[in-house]
């Protein structure tokens, strides 16, 4: 019975030993996932949620597709949290919306692999400075296609 018991609290502490183990390597992990998103969400927020000329840049789109093409048509854009899933609240998507067609341009937290996409394409958040000139050229295009009957 003696054997009985020790080897039952061998098994026991390898068990809580495992559980701390895998704790503190969750609590690890996911504080350095912080550190990653804290840095891609101040870059997203500085270069294109607060950016007065990137903004600026999607008003007079809007103002000039209005006013080529003033009637039936519906041209708006709004920043929004496509991510609910995401623990860090952000709005983190720009989309443009051309009568029934969006381009969109979206933050994408997920710790190491956390990136910037536009339709399909990665971007580092490095690169955001050419992923929005792509995001505007490609809202242009959408435009011209829809037009060009």
């Amino acid at each position: 019975m003696m054997n009985f018991e020790k080897k039952l609290q061998e098994i026991e502490s390898i068990i809580d030993q495992d559980r701390f183990r895998k704790l503190q390597l969750k609590l690890k992990v996911e504080k350095r996932e912080q550190e990653i998103h804290k840095r891609y969400i101040e870059k997203w927020n500085s270069e294109v949620l607060n950016n007065k000329k990137f903004i600026n840049q999607l008003n007079i789109i809007q103002e000039r597709f209005r006013k080529i093409n003033p009637t039936n048509n519906k041209y708006s854009w709004m920043f929004y949290a496509a991510d609910v899933s995401s623990k860090e609240r952000v709005k983190d998507q720009v989309a443009f919306y051309l009568n029934c067609e969006k381009v969109y341009l979206q933050l994408c937290l997920s710790g190491l692999y956390s990136r910037v996409e536009l339709f399909g394409k990665e971007y580092k958040i490095e690169e955001l400075t050419k992923a929005k000139e792509e995001y505007l050229d490609e809202i242009l295009e959408v435009f011209k296609i829809q037009n060009e009957s």
